[in-house]
């Protein structure tokens, strides 16, 4: 008999990612779209497309990972601060498959995934950072993922660290996003080397003064972000994931742990907190989605 798999989707700004996904969070197969962020239903479309390419029989259930702020209690994607749906119900675009599905926020699957098959497997209680178009994270305590009273836990990229600063997608001025993200990377990016984020890392990688800097000022200012996390949660672990991490790697982290250690509380009184990358990198997102799915269809 075959064993059964689930499909997770992750879905953002900038892509719609599906992988067919075994309860040991192998990925037997995946499909990528594009995502045009202002086209709510070309997102959706994006979303059924690459779900219909990795479906096979084995597949008892979908999970979804959404960039937005999803209703815990119905599974809605009520707001989105880099995509433009408002209060979509995710799971009824899916219900022509004929599955049970499931859907939160990308970056609450991520940290399911990371638990569950990644850096955070035995770990109690840490914290998860992704770093993509924005910031988003997610928090285990106890060995449990936290959603919150709402299902909106985890939205730390838009607290505020520099009022009247640029504006967020959220509407708001300074949120942390604006300073240490992907999307910051591009535009220092843009505005000093005429390359995007994908260009810096390759250029840092290649010893360029210039795109290190960058990638030295937004890991310093997403490590003064992680510090103010670890002041107030207390983890053992910050697991940092998305694609600029996973593509940069020290060239990002190392910033921000120096600027971590320079920001914590006590840092000479306390133990220090590693910050690694995600195990499953790029991947922490659809993997939790599925394996949540799969626990769901259990």
């Amino acid at each position: 008999m075959t064993p059964p798999t689930a499909v997770g989707i992750d879905v953002g700004a900038t892509k719609a990612e599906a992988v067919r996904v075994t309860a040991d969070g192998t990925v037997q197969a995946r499909a990528r779209a594009d995502t045009p962020a202002t086209d709510v239903p070309g997102v959706l479309d994006a979303m059924r497309t690459v779900a219909a390419k990795v479906l096979d029989p084995s597949c008892v259930a979908i999970g979804v990972g959404a960039a937005g702020l999803v209703e815990r209690a119905t599974g809605r994607m009520k707001f989105a601060p880099n995509i433009a749906w408002r209060d979509v119900d995710l799971a009824a675009e899916l219900a022509g498959f004929g599955l049970p599905s499931v859907v939160d926020n990308d970056c609450t699957t991520a940290t399911i995934g990371e638990l569950l098959a990644g850096a955070g497997r035995g770990i109690a209680d840490f914290v998860y950072v992704g770093m993509g178009t924005g910031i988003g994270g997610g928090l285990v305590v106890g060995g449990v993922v936290q959603r919150g009273a709402n299902g909106y836990a985890g939205e730390i990229g838009h607290t505020i660290v520099e009022p009247g600063g640029l504006v967020c997608g959220c509407g708001n001025h300074g949120c942390w996003e604006t300073v240490a993200s992907g999307t910051t990377i591009t535009r220092l990016g843009q505005e000093r080397l005429g390359v995007d984020g994908r260009g810096v890392v390759e250029a840092a990688a290649a010893d360029d003064a210039s795109a290190r800097a960058i990638l030295d000022e937004v890991g310093a200012r997403l490590g003064q972000g992680i510090a103010g996390l670890v002041n107030v949660f207390d983890p053992s672990l910050v697991v940092v994931g998305g694609g600029p991490p996973s593509a940069a790697g020290d060239l990002l982290l190392e910033p921000a742990r120096r600027a971590c250690r320079d920001a914590i509380e006590g840092a000479g009184a306390r133990p220090e907190v590693p910050i690694v990358l995600a195990a499953l990198g790029t991947d922490s997102a659809g993997v939790g989605a599925a394996l949540w799915a799969l626990q769901e269809a259990a």
